[in-house]
């Protein structure tokens, strides 16, 4: 008899051994079904440290603490006026180093180039890369993958739009795009598109495709040349800056989201496909899972002026 229950009692430690090994491989499963990857981003962020700068900074270091943000993705015009002399230039500690300096913003910056940028050393941007901890921009257009979990992953593509638009070709003396080839640009986004495995795609330029403001607005150069590129590959949001409002256009299949109230902000305009306009400073706060794309406006105060969510099938 006793060795019956030494049986029994050694086939119900086995039982319960694989139980538990099954509830923690499930709930490691459900994890990871879960899991989510939290990013900001923000455009036309040069204010020179002034207190409008200084008042989104402050509200990005809290979202970034609040909600762990990895990285922060920028959309160019990161020095406003004449942009930026040299890599080594001072404006890079007093106007960025000094402003960003919230622990919760200490992460990398994928940073892109804007009009104001090429307007002075676009190159001494890339090259500052080599020399801060944060600043990421590897080339004047590059790609970025980043995991959501041990499967998933978001694809975030860098283009550099200044080259694009033919009034900063016909003023190269200022603008210096002489030198940029469109086409190559093209065919490379192409590509980086086509080929990727990753579950979302989402691109980054300066200009707006769409955008319904009266300063700037649409961009027909990129209207024709770059919407082809991300429709044809299912691209699911086009983050962009230059007007500097915030704003949610939802055309084409794609969500347009304009950010560039970093530092300075503008009037709106009414638009059919408008979801979501104001002139305001702010921000954007991003979390992205295998299914789903969170987004949330975020002005000065903190306050959340608009968000949505966007399905990655």
């Amino acid at each position: 008899m006793n060795l019956s229950i030494n049986k029994n009692s050694s086939r119900l430690i086995s039982l319960f051994w694989q139980s538990l090994f099954i509830v923690f491989f499930l709930s490691l499963n459900t994890f990871a079904q879960t899991s989510t990857l939290n990013f900001l981003y923000v455009s036309d962020f040069g204010g020179k440290a002034g207190k409008e700068q200084k008042s989104v900074a402050s509200a990005m270091g809290k979202e970034a603490l609040k909600i762990n943000a990895k990285f922060v993705v920028t959309g160019g015009d990161n020095y406003h006026d004449n942009g930026i002399a040299s890599e080594n230039d001072i404006r890079w500690k007093t106007e960025f180093e000094d402003v960003y300096n919230s622990t919760s913003l200490q992460i990398p910056w994928y940073a892109s180039l804007g009009n104001h940028d090429y307007l002075g050393n676009a190159e001494a941007e890339v090259k500052h890369t080599a020399l801060s901890v944060r600043w990421k921009l590897p080339s004047r257009y590059y790609s970025q993958i980043e995991q959501i979990d041990s499967i998933n992953s978001i694809l975030i593509v860098h283009i550099d739009t200044p080259p694009f638009l033919i009034r900063y070709q016909k003023e190269n003396e200022k603008y210096h795009v002489a030198e940029q080839n469109t086409k190559l640009q093209m065919k490379w986004l192409d590509s980086v598109l086509s080929n990727t495995k990753a579950t979302w795609k989402v691109v980054v330029g300066h200009h707006p495709i769409y955008s319904a403001a009266p300063k700037h607005g649409d961009t027909n150069e990129l209207i024709e040349n770059i919407l082809p590129i991300l429709t044809k590959n299912n691209v699911k949001v086009y983050f962009c800056g230059h007007d500097h409002i915030l704003q949610d256009i939802h055309t084409e299949n794609i969500e347009f989201l304009v950010a560039g109230g970093g530092a300075k902000f503008r009037d709106v305009s009414e638009s059919p496909n408008v979801v979501f306009g104001k002139g305001s400073l702010g921000f954007l706060s991003l979390s992205v899972t295998p299914e789903i794309l969170s987004f949330r406006f975020i002005d000065s105060e903190g306050v959340i002026l608009h968000s949505g969510n966007i399905k990655s099938h």
